[in-house]
């Protein structure tokens, strides 16, 4: 009789736990892009969701969206949804009745400045829950590279430019193979409108005189997008005829008198 007092009384605490589970506040989860690539003019707004349970008890509902600690957005139950008047050219309501449990919102006109950390805070008179993600913008809009590499005795020296993209971006320089070659110097400039231009130098010894494919490939903050190049043919140094040399000997020192006359 005990056991069936003790199995009654464990069912019943079970219950309630779930009655007041089911009745509170659950923030399910929040639907934000890992990255968005911009590569043209046109770009498309970046939906972004709140997914909740509300808690039905309650009198009050209030849903906030944050970018980097400040709000931009937020709907409170009877009142409707309003943008932050800062943010009016940024920001839009996705959500036409926001208290259906899904709160969303449209970030317009994406560009560089609108990477960052975005919150959803909900809340009721009994509590609050929050949840964040960050997103990532890739701008490759108008970015220019060059890749090239010259052969001096038994080394390659390959040099990667790569200019107005942002974040600053990561390089591997490898040959058509994969085989990776070390870089031995990489700098980054952040240019006026908040892009970037990086340069990586990387050296490799070569035995033969065989044209080497070779790539460099531009990569982000480990997310799942990057640009390759690919050259090769160059003209090495050690191949050239001694006759040859002569030549642009004769031709340079031509120059200098020329100049000099």
């Amino acid at each position: 009789m005990n056991w069936f007092l003790y199995i009654v009384s464990v069912l019943t605490v079970l219950t309630v736990a779930l009655q007041k589970e089911a009745l509170a506040l659950q923030l399910l989860k929040i639907v934000v892009p890992s990255f968005v690539v911009i590569d043209h003019d046109d770009v498309d707004p970046i939906p972004l969701n709140c997914q909740f349970k509300d808690d039905k008890d309650s009198q009050s509902l209030v849903v906030k969206w944050m970018k980097d600690n400040r709000i931009i957005f937020q709907y409170i139950k009877g009142h409707g949804t309003s943008v932050i008047p800062e943010f009016k050219e940024e920001v839009q309501s996705l959500s036409s009745e926001p208290d259906n449990e899904h709160s969303g919102i449209l970030l317009l006109n994406p560009s560089i400045d609108t990477s960052g950390i975005y919150r959803c805070h909900v809340q009721t008179d009994k509590e609050s829950l929050s949840m964040e993600r960050r997103l990532h913008i890739i701008d490759v809009q108008n970015y220019t590279h060059t890749f090239k590499y010259n052969r001096i005795q038994n080394e390659t020296q390959l040099v990667c430019n790569i200019e107005n993209v942002f974040p600053v971006p990561e390089i591997l320089i490898q040959t058509i193979d994969g085989e990776r070659i070390d870089i031995v110097s990489i700098n980054s400039t952040e240019l006026s409108d908040g892009k970037y231009s990086t340069s990586a130098i990387a050296v490799q010894r070569t035995d033969d005189e065989s044209d080497n494919k070779y790539q460099c490939i531009m990569m982000f903050n480990d997310l799942s997008y990057n640009l390759t190049f690919v050259t090769s043919g160059c003209i090495s140094f050690r191949r050239l005829p001694i006759w040859s040399h002569h030549i642009l000997l004769t031709i340079l020192l031509a120059l200098v008198t020329y100049k000099t006359n």
